[in-house]
Formats: C-alpha cells, structure tokens, sequence
C-alpha cells in the first residue's frame, strides 16, 4: 500500500472480536489523516478534539509521539524494495509547547538513507497558532528479508 492509498474508501469497522482490520485503522480510528506529500515532505494531521487531550487541553504527549513515529516511518519505507522494512531503532524527541486549538500538522523530510539506516526529522506545528510545538529525529533499522524482515505477515 503507498501512502495516499490508505484507506481512500474510509476505515473498515472494525471487528468486535478481533479489533481494526491493521495499524492505518487504528490511525484512522484515533484521528490521524492520512499521509500526503507537499515537495519533499511527508505530512500527517491530527485534529485537537475532547478524545486525544490530556487534563490541561492539549494534544497528550504520547499521541504526538506515535504521530512522529508514524510519519517517519512511512517517510523511511517509501520507495525501498517490497523485501525491505525498517524499524524504530532511535528516536529522539523534545517537545516544545502545547496544541490545544487546530490540529497537529507533522512534516517529515529524509536526512539520510543507506544500506543499513535511515535518519527522518520531524516537526510538529499547531495549525492554531501555527508555531513549532515538536522537533524529533528518529533512526532507522533496515531490514530485508521476506516480507520486508517481518515475521508472519504474508502481504
């Protein structure tokens, strides 16, 4: 699945036994938007809404954090051969005011790519003021193997 694929029909539902169909459901179900390019950035938003703030009105911390991972993670994989994966090995963030109006706009670029590793920063802006709320670099591991190095998953 490319990144402008997902879920161009809207989420499935959900399975009351089993849960979301695979992790782009999850995203979907939290409020992240889907992943889009502008130039050489990939970029993700997630509306402030009464679900994913914490008590003092701002987008919760760890939200943000994922949302880092996510972009990143999308950022790193595209274009590698279908055999190639990449996990989190690293990530390095600092958080440097709330969003609590708006949403949180992530813009990810590529720093590096190798055989072996990618570095993706990323910044967060609130659209609400839109000012830097967080910056984070975040490593990669590159894995190959069947289904990209991933064990179990058959597409």
């Amino acid at each position: 699945m490319t990144v402008d694929e997902s879920h161009e029909t809207g989420p499935a539902t959900p399975n009351p036994v089993t849960g979301p169909a695979d992790i782009f459901e999850t995203f979907a179900q939290i409020g992240y938007g889907p992943a889009h390019h502008d130039g050489a950035e990939l970029v993700v938003e997630l509306p402030v809404a009464p679900h994913v703030v914490n008590t003092r009105g701002g987008i919760q911390g760890g939200l943000l954090a994922a949302m880092v991972d996510i972009v990143a993670g999308q950022h790193a994989v595209e274009g590698r051969p279908a055999e190639t994966g990449v996990v989190t090995s690293d990530m390095n963030i600092r958080f440097l005011r709330p969003i609590s109006e708006g949403a949180a706009r992530a813009r990810s670029r590529v720093l590096h790519s190798g055989r072996r590793s990618v570095i993706v920063q990323v910044n967060i802006f609130g659209t609400r003021p839109e000012k830097l709320a967080v910056t984070a670099t975040v490593d990669f591991a590159i894995l190959t193997g069947p289904n990209g190095g991933r064990p179990g998953r058959t597409g």
